[in-house]
């Protein structure tokens, strides 16, 4: 199967089911998604955050995704989330990863120019991008970021009209990291951008710490691509806790990393059999 661009990922027949969109921050999270995907036997997407890639760097983090996603048993996508820094999406559209151009802190007009730019150059080099409209109010790292904005039907169709992207992340009561208290996301917007923008494939970020019956109903409304960074994070931070406090301590890395990779597959396994159950009818 090996790498496929997002656009086609998601423009298969998903009607009923939504892609799991997984950070990873090392190898053991690639090598955790992927095996996931290859034990469910469903499609995945391994995203890199921005801040992550100017750490781990196109050429190595980068690099072991693109390479562990064209290994794969299954259909893989690879793409940086929430890049703001051009130069840099320039070079990974190059290596071959899609980008998500997060210009939703600008001003309308100027995220429409700025997307539609990245969309032009990423169609030039047979690459797709991910846009995004409305404000989460958390950063992917969990800090306050500023007031969550929610999408309008209205700005999402203007918004897709004049960039032509690819994919559109929306604001609809989803934050990034762990929610502080209960989860609200709007259904009902939720539905509503999806149709009016449907066959587009519309983004729900945030998607940790979300009850599962809400994630189907997220999945019923219309979202295609679901994210998910924290709860992987957490696994991978227990399990290296647990490691840390064993005596004798391991210090091998081949004792090390595999219960860590493991950690990471046995959350994304779970995380995409539910974004997989079938659909049912979705009323308001």
């Amino acid at each position: 199967m090996s790498q496929v661009k997002l656009s086609e990922l998601l423009q298969q027949d998903c009607g009923t089911y939504a892609v799991g969109a997984f950070n990873v921050h090392t190898t053991e999270f690639i090598q955790g998604v992927v095996n996931a995907a290859q034990e469910t036997g469903q499609p995945v997407i391994l995203m890199i955050a921005e801040g992550v890639l100017r750490y781990g760097r196109i050429e190595i983090l980068g690099a072991a995704a693109l390479g562990a996603a064209r290994m794969s048993k299954v259909p893989v996508a690879v793409m940086v989330d929430h890049g703001k820094e051009i130069p840099l999406l320039k070079k990974a559209l190059q290596a071959g990863m899609d980008v998500m151009y997060d210009g939703s802190a600008l001003p309308f007009q100027e995220n429409v120019e700025n997307t539609r730019y990245m969309v032009e150059l990423a169609h030039s080099l047979g690459r797709c991008v991910e846009g995004e409209i409305g404000a989460l109010g958390l950063s992917e790292d969990g800090e306050e970021e500023r007031e969550q904005k929610l999408t309008t039907v209205e700005e999402a169709v203007q918004f897709y009209r004049e960039t032509g992207v690819d994919v559109l992340a929306v604001s609809v009561g989803n934050v990034h990291g762990f929610y502080r208290g209960e989860a609200k996301i709007d259904l009902e917007r939720a539905a509503q951008i999806a149709e009016a923008l449907n066959p587009l494939p519309v983004v729900m970020h945030g998607g940790s710490d979300i009850p599962e019956e809400t994630v189907r109903a997220a999945v019923r409304a219309g979202i295609r691509k679901y994210n998910i960074a924290t709860d992987l994070k957490q696994a991978y931070a227990d399990k290296m806790r647990q490691l840390a406090a064993q005596e004798p301590q391991l210090i091998q890395p081949w004792e090390l990393f595999p219960p860590l990779a493991k950690a990471v597959q046995e959350v994304t396994e779970r995380k995409i059999r539910l974004l997989a159950e079938p659909a049912k009818q979705f009323h308001f």
